[in-house]
């Protein structure tokens, strides 16, 4: 698996998800199931980059495909590597000065059994982890 190496200048948020289904009852109760595993999100920021820097972050999100390919990150406030991916639609990229930039984006740590469906010409691949598992028209 790919890693992505860059070090942001802070992690402004780093948060835990759960799933968890919520069943209303007519005499005012509450059945709760949590299910999936807990993921954590990461939101990353860069700030005062240069356009190289820039370049590279934004290479390196395309390459992935954005939200699509998973990959390694070592969060540098617990130094633990955690599988990840962008989460849709999170790159900002602003310019703030001449060749300088702001970057933020966030990571969503992966679990086992997430996928990933990709449309790519004619074609729609469903992905789990590094496996193909259903490739059609």
């Amino acid at each position: 698996m790919i890693a992505f190496t860059s070090n942001p200048s802070y992690i402004y948020i780093e948060e835990l998800t759960r799933r968890t289904k919520i069943l209303s009852m007519e005499d005012g109760g509450e059945q709760r199931s949590s299910f999936g595993t807990p993921r954590r999100i990461f939101t990353l920021n860069f700030d005062k980059v240069t356009k190289v820097i820039k370049d590279s972050i934004v290479d390196f999100y395309d390459a992935r495909q954005g939200r699509f390919e998973a990959f390694g990150w070592i969060n540098p406030n617990d130094s633990i590597t955690y599988d990840v991916k962008f989460l849709p639609n999170s790159l900002e990229v602003e310019e703030i000065d001449y060749q300088m930039y702001n970057i933020q984006f966030q990571l969503i740590e992966v679990v086992k059994g997430d996928f990933a469906l990709l449309e790519t010409g004619d074609k729609i691949i469903l992905e789990t982890g590094d496996k193909i598992i259903l490739e059609g028209l």
